[in-house]
């Protein structure tokens, strides 16, 4: 009787569903799934789908805004302060450009016609101002160092095409480059620190995650939030004749400047929308 009930409890036991090994964890991991298999270690610069000219039926550029002080567009603000496992975008690009050298491409304006070396965005990051004596110039008074951080980002200026894919029938936006918009924290000038050139920018934007206050364990690479448009903008110039932004010919208010961007929008909207018979 003994063998017979020793026999039915081994049996059972080999029936049982079988699992994997046992996750080793370790502090570094920070979390309950080891850190070296998570998403974002893995991901990959995916190329841009094949565009033949001739497919490319109708296209119109626009440059956005990203107010960051909107709630929805945090996640490109924080965190002022980097930490281990993210960076304000701010930081990510500044580091691409001066540390890792991931980002190369760095003008002064948005037609990309004036490099920048790594040299000189770095006079622009951190300036030294010299104060002297003004009875004696030769004399130096006083060496200020004034650092360029996340917290003295406004907002991201955001330069695409849209344009209608006829092979794929969608509309579809490409980025072309973006520029951080920042206050000089003692002359409280707001300028362009710089553009990017985008598609040289990607990997870097590629390895660095941003917070998802939806779901922590989803969280999106910055090349994924600017290619899901993952951030709230609004437009602040469309292609014209005139090479004009909204605010040069709605003068009247900024009421007038939200209403002229959110026709734009539309009129995006509606060519779309046009294109298709039922």
């Amino acid at each position: 009787m003994k063998k017979l009930i020793a026999s039915i409890i081994l049996v059972g036991l080999f029936a049982l569903p079988k699992t994997g090994h046992a996750q080793v964890l370790t502090p570094d991991d920070d979390g309950i799934i080891p850190d070296p298999p998570k998403h974002y270690h893995h991901n990959m610069v995916f190329p841009y789908a094949y565009l033949r000219e001739a497919d490319m039926m109708w296209s119109t550029r626009h440059w956005e805004s990203i107010d960051l002080r909107q709630k929805f567009n945090f996640h490109l603000y924080y965190p002022i302060q980097a930490i281990p496992d993210r960076k304000s975008l701010y930081d990510v690009v500044v580091d691409g450009i001066l540390n890792e050298g991931t980002i190369v491409e760095v003008f002064a304006d948005d037609r990309f016609e004036i490099p920048y070396t790594p040299e000189q965005v770095f006079q622009y990051v951190q300036m030294i101002d010299t104060i002297r004596d003004p009875d004696d110039p030769s004399i130096i008074l006083l060496v200020d160092t004034i650092k360029i951080t996340s917290k003295d980002v406004l907002e991201w200026q955001v330069k695409s095409d849209w344009y209608f894919d006829k092979q794929r029938g969608e509309m579809k936006n490409r980025i072309i480059g973006i520029s951080p918009v920042v206050r000089n924290p003692k002359t409280l000038d707001k300028y362009n620190l710089f553009w990017v050139w985008f598609p040289d920018a990607r990997y870097a934007l590629s390895t660095h995650v941003a917070f998802n206050s939806r779901n922590n364990n989803q969280r999106l690479t910055y090349d994924q939030v600017f290619h899901l448009r993952f951030f709230q903008s609004r437009i602040i110039q469309e292609d014209n004749v005139y090479d004009r932004e909204i605010e040069e010919y709605k003068r009247s208010s900024p009421l007038q400047q939200l209403l002229e961007a959110d026709r734009i929008k539309n009129n995006l909207r509606n060519f779309e929308h046009d294109l298709w018979e039922y």
